[in-house]
């Protein structure tokens, strides 16, 4: 027999509203394991084997602490979310498990899947960035909308759905967690290739911090708006010390042959009235 119960209320309470919290439809029911079936629209793809292990083991002492969430489909149910409880529950060799079956539209199980996920940290940040991009895909939204309707803040949407950018290779590093979220989101404003990737095997390899990165990168952008210094010629080193020894004080000659500019460094007041009285006499004798 199936009874009403009012404990799924938990999930509701995620999703910003002014409506009550709990779903007058739940029910609460031991549902078998044998008619449990995975959600399609399940936005977590990677589940780790030693976790599920860890959680299999806290099930056969403690029992299923928290019911997962399913929908009726036709004689079975989709997990709509706790599937890592569900597979950890059967690897424990429990034939049910507790459950608030809710009944829900196929659209909305994305939407559910994803809100039980990021409330419990569950998700990679490739995981949660394909989320994103599908619910805004396939409900037609702006990020400011799904950002309310998940009650996040929308730059951090933002900055999520642009990892997806990255290469297969870097997104793979940060689905088996090699690098973090804040490694990728300096990553992916690289625009070449094979400098991400270099960068991105540097903070595996050698461990950088984000912090590390972030410095890597600035050093390399600083070092590109600097102007590339020409090398001097024999004819222009000549030059320099000709004028030197002419002017008494030091010469620098910046350029090339054919432009550049001749810089004369003084010390002192008394220097400076000296070089502009020869400058002055060489011009008015000229």
């Amino acid at each position: 027999m199936v009874k009403k119960s009012g404990l799924g209320k938990g999930l509701s309470a995620l999703i910003p509203t002014n409506k009550e919290s709990v779903d007058p439809t739940d029910q609460y029911a031991e549902i078998p394991l044998s008619l449990l079936d995975p959600n399609p629209e399940q936005p977590r793809h990677t589940f780790h084997e030693g976790q599920l292990n860890e959680l299999s083991e806290s099930i056969k002492h403690n029992g299923v602490i928290q019911p997962i969430i399913v929908t009726p489909m036709g004689e079975r149910y989709v997990v709509i979310a706790g599937e890592r409880r569900w597979r950890a529950t059967t690897l424990a060799g429990y034939p049910k498990i507790p459950a608030i079956v809710r009944k829900v539209e196929k659209g909305q199980m994305l939407s559910i899947a994803l809100l039980e996920n990021i409330q419990r940290q569950e998700l990679n940040p490739i995981e949660e960035a394909l989320a994103y991009s599908k619910l805004l895909e396939s409900n037609n939204l702006t990020q400011d909308v799904l950002a309310e309707r998940l009650g996040k803040n929308r730059v951090t949407i933002s900055n999520t759905i642009r990892l997806l950018k990255l290469p297969m290779a870097v997104k793979n590093m940060v689905q088996d967690g090699k690098i973090s979220f804040g490694h990728a989101r300096c990553l992916v404003t690289i625009d070449e290739p094979d400098k991400l990737m270099k960068l991105a095997n540097n903070c595996t390899e050698k461990r950088w911090s984000v912090r590390e990165l972030e410095n890597r990168i600035k050093q390399e952008r600083d070092s590109k708006s600097r102007p590339a210094r020409i090398k001097k010629t024999e004819n222009l080193k000549t030059a320099e010390k000709n004028l030197t020894r002419i002017f008494q004080s030091k010469v620098s000659i910046a350029g090339d042959g054919k432009q550049g500019k001749i810089a004369i460094t003084y010390q002192s007041e008394k220097e400076l009235e000296r070089l502009l009285l020869y400058l002055s006499n060489e011009v008015t004798e000229n």
